[in-house]
């Protein structure tokens, strides 16, 4: 039986008009059993990129873990994010564990999109968000505001405590690009303020259930306030046809997210490297 269910029309369909689709029951259970494990065993032995605010966040580790690995690179995964995207390939690109244990406080309204954080460009790029517990608005389940994806700019990014967030690219500093022009002058509004003005969408989530969303959709999640309930969720990232190398000057852009110093970087070339494996189709030379 496949552990992966594969997206349905109508999802793809929300995907695109609204900028994010829920994916009920998209993984087996049995699956999350073994993920949860292989994710506790990741936060007993970090990597390299862990950044704790108040909760867990670890990045560009699940390649190295057989079970997070099978899942990562399952070509029915691959394969749901290039129907979403509409990209007739699509490659991983990163993965991301969030750890919020129960009774985690931080900021209730962390408004951003996830693109402007990281050094591509384009269409075809893609979150599956998977919730390995149970998860409710209380227990810090995400939100949405459906088709923000459609606005052509990025809210400049920050940091959970709000400041701006800027990183050290080392040598390839030189590489980036002025882009004011692709941001809005101001933070993220106040959503949470009048959610009915602004349509926030809310989901709760039991194990096994994920989302799928554009990169360029504003979301957020507050804390976890349930006092026993811990909120796990594993997000796989892909790229599609349409994906260019992107530095933007003066912003964020993840150096965990680049290529090995031994392959070449071009803006707007291309996204290639050993380290983006194509998932779907995987036929070879495909």
């Amino acid at each position: 039986m496949p552990t992966v269910r594969s997206i349905t029309e109508d999802e793809i369909q929300s995907y695109r008009e609204q900028g994010v689709a829920k994916l009920s029951g998209l993984v087996d259970l049995g699956l999350v059993e073994r993920m949860r494990d292989a994710l506790d065993e990741n936060v007993a032995n970090p990597g390299r990129w862990v950044t704790d605010a108040g909760f867990r966040s670890q990045r560009c580790f699940g390649l190295d873990d057989p079970v997070l690995r099978g899942y990562l690179l399952d070509p029915a995964l691959g394969e749901n994010a290039a129907r979403a995207m509409g990209s007739p390939t699509a490659n991983f690109f990163f993965d991301h564990m969030f750890l919020f244990e129960p009774n985690t406080p931080v900021d209730e309204h962390y408004w951003h999109q996830d693109l402007p954080f990281w050094p591509v460009e384009g269409e075809h790029v893609v979150s599956i968000w998977l919730s390995l517990y149970d998860c409710t608005p209380e227990s810090a389940a995400l939100k949405f505001i459906p088709g923000s994806h459609h606005e052509r700019r990025f809210y400049p990014p920050v940091g959970f405590d709000g400041t701006p967030m800027v990183g050290d690219l080392g040598p390839r500093a030189a590489l980036a690009i002025d882009v004011r022009d692709q941001f809005f002058d101001d933070q993220a509004p106040a959503f949470h303020e009048d959610p009915e003005l602004y349509g926030v969408t809310e989901f709760s989530y039991k194990a096994g259930d994920a989302v799928i969303f554009n990169t360029r959709t504003v979301h957020s999640s507050g804390g976890n306030k349930s006092p026993d309930q811990r909120r796990l969720a594993y997000s796989a990232r892909f790229i599609g046809d349409d994906a260019r190398m992107m530095l933007r000057q003066g912003v964020f852009q993840d150096p965990a997210l680049l290529p090995d110093a031994d392959e070449p970087f071009e803006v707007g070339a291309p996204m290639r490297s050993r380290r983006w494996p194509r998932v779907y189709p995987i036929a070879s030379g495909a």
